[in-house]
This record gives C-alpha cells, structure tokens and sequence, in this order.
C-alpha cells in the first residue's frame, strides 16, 4: 500500500511540476512554451519596468576595467582530418607513399592501377630516395604500348571537382632504365577525362614537374587522379593536386571555404597543434614542430632543392588518433606535415590572429601514452631546446640556424610571439617539475639575449579537468603559489595557465561567474584560497558544452558572458574541437563539420562569432535584476553505495523534520523491501543482507557514474533526516550517501572518502552529468572495518552532512548562479555600448534598459542567433537550423524595452551622439 500511494503522489507533484514550468519557462524546459502577450521578439517599445520580466541598469562612465584584446580565438587540433584531408588544401591521399602497415593497402593506401599497369613502392630506399626524410617512392612498370598507370581517390570521401575551376598538379619523378616517354596526368568523373595534361619528357634524377589541369565537370563523388606512363619503367613520389583557388591564393595552401570560415569569425589568435596530437603515446608520435619544417637526421633544418623547409622534404608523422592497433585501416590518420608550423603562423596572419604555438614538455601522453620523460635524458633536453629553437624560428634572421628557415619559405619579417604553450594536458607532481625546468632555461635565456625573447611569456598546464571536478585542477595553482615565494608578479611563473574542460551544459549555466573575483581571486597571495585558483592570467585552451545543439550553444554564450566580464583575468579562451568531419570522426561536437565540398557552422560557431566580431575593450558597470532562477526545495529518495569498495549498511531511517513521524527505515531483518530500487546498478545481487546487514559485496568497477548504489523511499519526501551506519571492508574509497534522488540521472550524494580516500564533498548528478560543488570539499579519509554513524538533514534548499557527529557538509543550493538570462555590457574603440543578452528560455523575455551618462542614437545593430527548439542542430549539407542574424532596429535612447526571442543570443550595438 505504501508502495501504491508513494506512486500516485509521484504522478500528481510530476504533473504539478510541469505545470510550473509551462507557466514560468524557467531553465531548459524544452521547446518553446505559450507565452503571455508581449510585443514581438525584437520589438523596441516605450521604457516600462512594470512591462518588462527584467531590468538592466548600465552606467557608461563606470569603466570597470580593460577587456583582454585576445579574448575570443581558435584552437586547431588535427583530430577529424582537420589537417590532411580537411583544412589543408592537398587533395591526394598518401602521395608520397609513407603509410604504413596502419593503412589498409600499406604503403600503397589510396592508390589503384590502372591499364594494366605494375606499381611497387620501395621502402625505406635510402640509396635511391628522394631525401633522407622521404624514403619510400613507387616505381610503375608498363609493359604495354598503350599508357598505364595509378589513380588516387582522395581523402575519406573521397576527391571534389568542380567545373571551370582549376587545379594545381605536382610530381617528383624520373626514368628509369632510360625511360623515354611521356607521362599523362587526367582528372577523371568515373571513367571520364575531365581535365588533363602531358609531362613531355622525363630525366634520369629526380625532378620536379609541374602541371595547371583545367576541369570541365563537377563531380563530389567519383572524381580521381590518373597519371599514366609509356611503355617502361618509371620512379614517381610526392605527386600532388591543389585547387588554385586556395585561402588567400596561396600555394601549399588552405582549403578556401575553411579558411574563410576561420577569418569570419575574427579569431585574435590561434593555438595550434594540439591537444593530445603534441603529447602522442611516444617520441614516434608525438607532434615534432621540427619535422614540420623539414629537419634532417642530425637535427638541423635540412636542405633541398637549395632551401630549407621544403614540404618534399618533411618526414611523415603518425598522428595520435590513428588506430595503433590497426592493420587495415580505411582512414588512417598520419601527419604529412603539409600544414606545419610555418603554415599554422602564416594562417594566423591571414585570419589576423597571433599564433600560440603548443610544444611537447617532456611527457607523453598521462592516459595512454609512455608518460614522462627522464629530465637526464638526452630526450628531454632535447624537447628543452626545441623551446629557443622555436623562438629563433620565429625571430631569428636569415643568419641564425632556424630563423633562416623562415626566411627560405618566404616570410623574412619575424612571425609574431607572445606565447609557448608548455605541454598540453600535462599535469601532478611530474608536470610541474618539467614545467619548472622549461622555465629556468627560458629565463636564463631572456637574460642573456633579451632582444630575441622580449615580450615572450610562457603558459602552464592546468591539467584536464575544471576546479570542480580533478583535483590536479587546484594543486596547479598550491605548486605556481609555492614557486612565486614573495613574488606578487604571476606573470614571473607563467604568463598564464592553460584549462580545459568540456561539461554538460547545465554545468556552464550553474558556472557562469566562475571566474567572478569572488571565486577566482586576483590577488597572487590568495590564489590557493577557493577550489577555482587564482592570481594567475588565465588561458580557457579547450571548452564545449558536449553537444551542437542549440542548448549547448545557449550555455556556452551564457558562460561567455562571464570570460567577458572577467576579460582582466580570462587572457584568451577558445571552443575545441574545431573541425569535425563525418566519415571518420575522432571527436564530437565540433566547432565545424565539412566533407569534400561542403563546409556548414555549428550553432556553437555563431555564438562564438558573435562574441567575437563583437568583442569589447572596456567593461562597463551594468546589473541585471529578475533574472535568478528561484530553487526549488530538495527531494526524493535517499540511498547508500560506494565506489571502488565493498561495505556494509544498518539501520537506514528517513524521519521528517516537520512532524518527527518515521518516513521509512530498514534494519534489515527481512527480505529487502518494495522501496529499495536498483535502477543504477548492473545486478541487484552485487547487494545482500548478511547477519542483519546489507553488503554491498565487491570492489569492481562501477557501472555508472554514480558507483555501485542502491535507491531507498519515495521521490516526494522533503524536509527530512536521513541516518545510516556503515562499515567499509574492502577497496580504495569510502561511501556514496544518495540524497534528493529524483532518478538515476538526476540527484545529489554525499562522496565520503573519494578520490582515492582523500576527499569529502557535495556531488550533483544532472541529467547524467556529473560536477563537484565546490564549497562542499574537505579532507576526508575512511578506516577500514570502522562503523561510521552518517547523518544527512535535507531541509527546503540546503542540505547538512554530519560524520560521528561532526558537521562535514553546510550548504544551500540557492547559492547556485543559475539564471533565466545573462548579460554582459562592454564598451570598444568605437565608442558603441555593446550589450549581449541571453536568454536561455522557452519564452520571449523584455529587458527594460536604462542607460545612464550616455546620449543613445535611435538606431541600433544587432546580431542575434536564435531558434525554436533546444534540439536545434545544423547538420552538414542542411538548411541551417541557426545562423547569426544581422539586423537594424529603431526608436532606441538612453531608455527603453526590448523584447528578446525564446532560445537567443542578442547584441545589441548602441551607437552615441
């Protein structure tokens, strides 16, 4: 019976809740709800407080502080073929014939005969090759009087063609055995000749032959390339077809329709290689800057064809997200270097951004990688060295060893440097040691030749994880403190440290003010003094809310509105990943999805380039009033579990705070109950009662992100007490206290002793996402074979945890930033006021807008991305679901409503007399 009305109340109190929030449209309710009247979305109406859901006050003279100048940009990692096969404009696969095993067709990968041709690559010819770096070459024997040959398919889906276009054809080749024909290069549309051209006649060494191919057809689906020989015998490498209408024109280029998307997003820098790519699993593959610009097996720039960085003289890499373990492959994924590092710092000046190059710190990669290297190794000096090698790269004239190479590929003016990113997702004791070493070298190196490293500064790995979820997070910040000594100068340590974090977006709404000064401290001396840090300039390398939707894009523009308000803190920060394709994916979501033809922006890339084409200077004072989310109280079932561990539970009891009445307990006597559920775990046996207890019996891996747990009660009890006993066993942690569970999906639990029995703290499971409150951590570890008496006081928003009877946890989920809208208010050299509203609702929502020491023109612009459903996603080849909109509207002063859409991201442009 019991049973039966706790399911009936769960029924009545559901659809009272969604009653609610039909009428309120507070958070992510879903699709858009009915609406009161209100003027239409973008509809500019008489200043009226009583007529508007909120308030924003700006006072224009109340400058706050500068706005980082570098604040919004790109992070370019070649995962997804974003590299070979996507932004780089090369379009033959394999085309000096280096796969390798990985590859389905090894070191032929890509490639066919045609004609009745025979082709063989020779591997690893160093007597013949064409360089010391490039040692495999195809030698094609025809034995026929008409021409034979090879063809090449392309990248993943294969080669694009378009009509009247024309493309750019290379090949190193020679004659072999006193070869006297032709060679024959054909753009082929299935078994048609839609462009083609003649090499009249080959040398007996390797020579360098040149082809335009004009195309007389489109073709995104069948489209080769063919070259073919006379009877005899022939050696061919680096054979290669560039569209001649690359980004900017330039040659060994980029994709224009990829280029173009990166420049319209006006990106103040790009960080770039990588990402994991820099780390690799080892020296084989990790990312070498230096192999990108060609350097020989003595480690000095190697030279051929009488200059130095030649792309037919960089040695193939093997990228990270290949399959190491394959043999076959259909998409392998190698590195050719074709976009290196001296292209990544001239696509930087063509979008008109800085480049901030990324160098392996001396550890391969900490979750699947070797890990670090010995600091007395010749290894790791080594990756030492390549630091000053990079900035002489980047600096040096014609006359220094590196710099030089700069200058032969075309670019004698020094690259702009500000930054070295020193190692990737590096982090604990092993990073910072090496990090410390990196640095010491490059100080001693500024002192000794400030004019080649003036105005340089270092970047510091955070490690992986945001200040709420890895502990690494917070220990990087207690080792910079404890380096820095009386230091009050950060950038002494490091110009800023580098964090990543990707979260559901629920997280990014509760976080908007994470790095608000209350939590992330500006002062040097307190960086320690909250789990978010401090003191040290910040570099947001790698973000996304784990989605393309509109929904994630709603929460990643309301957390930008906080980078912008902190932009005095928040130095630069950037979306990863940033091109995703979809034949062969690493990694999703992604800023940008392509494929042969086709290029498309997720919603996430119009949040971001309306953040950034509208970026502002200056802070300005503004306050939002009526946007915070009222909390609901606490409720619903209770439970017990652990993780990593094995332990015993007695008397379970929920006692209501209101009346003292008994909601529910079990000693544990008889069979377990109706109001135990085990929707969270694999097999309800992992739970038994033994001797009056229930044990939970092994210490395996947990199933879910929750652990090993067991629900207790009814999702309507609120306002109780909740008391258990429990005495751990066996394994590596202590207990997991659910409270407040609503589902599986969709609660809160007490971690006591967790990250490895170090730690006590608050964690929220919503909608499957999980996230540390942060003002809920202490040190905490459990004794094995100790009962504990654990006591959990739920009353409306704020909960209390006492251990043996000593309060561990205080806190009230009304302190949660989690809002209906967000705002940011910047000012730039324009003069304009620049005011970006969010609004993550199902409603159109009015702002009344006051704006104080300012004379407003009636006219305004505003950009705005908007759509009318969270589940609102562009998909590639699609009509787009959301763009960035650009629209004028009118009857604007220094006061007056405006009326957002449901679901939208606005900028709205003031201009002043």
């Amino acid at each position: 019976m019991k049973y039966a009305i706790c399911q009936a109340l769960k029924k009545f109190f559901a659809s009272v809740t969604a009653a609610i929030v039909s009428l309120t449209g507070g958070g992510f309710g879903g699709d858009k709800t009915a609406e009161p009247v209100r003027p239409d979305a973008n509809t500019v109406t008489a200043y009226s407080k009583a007529d508007a859901d909120y308030t924003l006050g700006i006072d224009v003279e109340d400058e706050i502080h500068d706005i980082s100048d570098l604040l919004f940009g790109v992070f370019f990692e070649d995962i997804n073929f974003a590299a070979d096969g996507g932004l780089y404009a090369e379009m033959v696969v394999n085309r000096s014939f280096e796969f390798t095993e990985l590859a389905a067709g090894d070191a032929f990968h890509g490639w066919s005969t045609i004609n009745g041709a025979a082709a063989e690559v020779k591997i690893n010819d160093t007597a013949n090759a064409l360089n010391e770096n490039n040692t495999n070459y195809l030698v094609l024997n025809n034995n026929s009087d008409t021409p034979a040959g090879i063809a090449n398919v392309g990248f993943l889906d294969g080669m694009s063609i378009e009509e009247n276009a024309k493309y750019n054809f290379s090949v190193y080749a020679k004659g072999l055995d006193g070869y006297g024909g032709k060679l024959y290069v054909n753009l082929c549309s299935g078994g048609e000749i839609v462009g083609s051209g003649i090499i009249n006649s080959l040398t007996a060494e390797w020579q360098k032959y040149s082809l335009t191919l004009n195309c007389t057809k489109t073709d995104f689906e069948n489209a080769t390339l063919q070259v073919l020989a006379d009877k005899g015998s022939v050696a061919l490498d680096m054979v290669s077809l560039f569209p001649e209408d690359t980004f900017k024109g330039r040659e060994n280029g980029m994709r224009k329709d990829l280029g173009e998307m990166l420049e319209d997003l006006e990106p103040k820098f790009l960080r770039f290689p990588g990402g994991c790519v820099i780390e690799g699993y080892d020296y084989e593959t990790a990312y070498n800057w230096k192999d990108s610009i060609a350097t020989g097996k003595n480690g000095l720039p190697l030279e051929f064809n009488g200059g130095y960085g030649d792309i037919a003289a960089r040695k193939q890499g093997t990228n990270l997200w290949t399959n190491i373990a394959a043999t076959d492959d259909p998409f392998p994924c190698f590195m050719t270097y074709g976009l290196g590092f001296y292209e990544y710092f001239q696509l930087a000046e063509d979008i008109g951004a800085i480049g901030v190059p990324v160098i392996n710190c001396g550890i391969y990669c900490q979750m699947r990688g070797r890990g670090p290297v010995d600091m007395e190794s010749a290894e790791f000096k080594q990756y030492v060295q390549d630091m000053h090698d990079l900035v002489e790269f980047c600096r040096g004239d014609e006359n220094t060893t590196w710099g030089k190479v700069r200058v032969s590929l075309g670019h004698p003016e020094p690259f702009e440097l500000k930054y070295i990113c020193i190692g990737n997702e590096q982090e604990g004791e092993i990073y910072f040691e090496r990090y410390q070493v990196f640095l010491d070298s490059f100080n001693k190196a500024k002192a000794e030749n400030p004019e080649l490293y003036n105005g340089i500064e270092l970047i510091y790995s955070a490690g992986a994880s945001d200040g709420t979820h890895g502990e690494n997070y917070i220990k990087s910040y207690e080792y910079a403190k404890k380096q820095l000594g009386s230091s009050d100068i950060a950038a002494d340590f490091a110009g800023a440290t580098d964090q990543h974090y990707y979260n559901q977006p629920e997280w990014f709404l509760k976080n908007a003010d994470y790095y608000d000064e209350k939590n992330y401290k500006r002062n040097v001396n307190e960086m320690t003094d909250t789990p978010y840090g401090g003191g040290l300039q910040v570099f947001l390398g790698e973000y996304a809310a784990k989605s393309n939707t509109l929904k994630a894009a709603l929460a990643e523009a309301a957390y930008m509105t906080g980078l912008e308000r902190n932009g005095d803190i928040v130095r630069m920060a950037a979306y990863a990943p940033l091109f995703g394709n979809l034949t062969a994916t690493h990694w999703s979501p992604d800023l940008i999805w392509f494929n042969n033809h086709q290029v498309t922006g997720s919603i996430s890339y119009y949040m971001q380039k309306l953040f950034s084409v509208n970026a502002g200077t200056t802070l300005l004072s503004s306050d939002l009033e009526g946007a915070k989310v009222e909390q609901s109280p606490l409720g619903g079932r209770v439970g017990i579990g652990t993780w990593y561990t094995s332990a015993e539970f007695d008397n379970v009891k929920v006692v209501s705070n209101e009346t003292g009445r008994t909601l529910g307990s079990d000693k544990f006597s008889l069979p377990l109950n109706f109001w135990w559920n085990w929707e969270n775990i694999y097999d309800s046996n992992d739970f038994e009662i033994q001797n009056g207890k229930l044990v939970q019996t092994n210490t395996w891996m947990p199933y879910t992100e929750t652990g090993m747990v067991a629900y207790y009660g009814c999702d309507e009890w609120t306002n109780y007490t909740y008391t258990v006993d429990a005495t751990k066993l066996d394994g590596e942690e202590g207990f997991i206290i659910p409270f407040a569970v609503k589902d599986a999906q969709n609660c809160y639990f007490w971690n006591i002793g967790g990250w490895g029995n170090t730690v006590s703290c608050i964690q929220q499971i919503e909608n499957g996402a999980k996230t540390k409150l942060l003002g809920t951590v202490r040190d905490c570890t459990i004794e094995t074979g100790k009962t504990y008496e654990i006591k959990v006081v739920v009353s409306g928003t704020t909960v209390k945890c006492y251990l043996d009877g000593e309060l561990y946890v205080d806190w009230d989920l009304a302190s949660e930033a989690q809002a209906e809208a967000y705002q940011v208010v910047s000012t730039d050299e324009s003069g304009d006021v620049i005011i970006k509203l969010v609004n993550v609702t199902g409603t159109s929502k009015v702002f009344a807008v006051d704006v104080t020491n300012a004379d407003i023109k009636s006219t305004a612009t505003v950009h705005q991305v908007t759509g009318d459903s969270l589940a609102n996603d562009n998909i590639l080849g699609a009509k787009e679901d959301c763009i960035m909109e650009e629209f004028t509207v009118n009857g604007l002063s220094d006061e007056f409503n405006y009326t957002v859409p449901a679901y939208s991201v606005t900028c709205i442009r003031l201009e002043r007399n």
